[in-house]
């Protein structure tokens, strides 16, 4: 059985294009696919390792297939993005790539981002877009180049965030709504985020230039 530390999480929005979400996907990590995702995964010819979810959206003959690795969780107050963080959380997980949560609806998509947001994990987090990157981080430097857009996001309104490296510096930046720090550039090859608690997440969107 694949080791479970570092794992590959499918959302069941667009799939993945850019070559690092590819590259991820053709890797020996541990895939989970939120239900109606694995049905995109198996046409790439990405087999799950686990499916999870309510399988409402999951083909009666890849049910079929998959019976083994699925587990069906009939609780419509949590989405499947939230099921298989649970998951990742009790099986003590150490460090998540999400993938596939951009396109679709742009309801879904929200609600996952807010879901991240709200929530404080143990693992790291790292979400593969088709159009960037966003980390869930409190302290970090990050790699960039120059007049990359930089978007940064926190539900805590106590916290008090600073930059190095931007064009719009934060320097003890309190989040008294969620798009102040938005739109923002980096400067050069590398920009840093801290913040004065520890335990606060941050979420740190960067822009790439590729889209395929």
């Amino acid at each position: 059985m694949k080791i479970k530390k570092d794992i590959i999480i499918l959302a069941n929005g667009d799939y993945p294009e850019t070559k690092k979400a590819i590259d991820a996907l053709s890797s020996d990590k541990f895939l989970l696919c939120c239900d109606g995702s694995a049905t995109k995964a198996d046409a790439h010819g990405c087999s799950p390792d686990l499916i999870i979810g309510d399988i409402d959206s999951l083909a009666n003959d890849l049910q079929e297939k998959y019976k083994d690795i699925i587990i069906e969780i009939k609780d419509q107050s949590s989405n499947d993005l939230s099921k298989a963080l649970d998951w990742a959380t009790a099986n003590k997980v150490q460090s998540i790539i999400l993938l596939g949560i951009d396109g679709g609806s742009d309801d879904h998509y929200l609600g996952n981002l807010f879901l991240i947001l709200e929530n404080s994990y143990d693992f790291k987090l790292k979400i593969i877009t088709n159009s960037g990157q966003f980390d869930l981080v409190n302290n970090k430097e990050f790699s960039s180049h120059p007049n990359q857009r930089v978007s940064i996001f926190c539900m805590n309104k106590e916290a008090r965030v600073s930059s190095s490296g931007l064009k719009y510096e934060l320097k003890g930046y309190s989040f008294n709504n969620l798009y102040g720090a938005t739109l923002n550039e980096a400067t050069g090859k590398s920009f840093a985020v801290s913040c004065d608690d520890p335990d606060v997440s941050i979420l740190v969107y960067r822009g790439n230039e590729e889209t395929k």
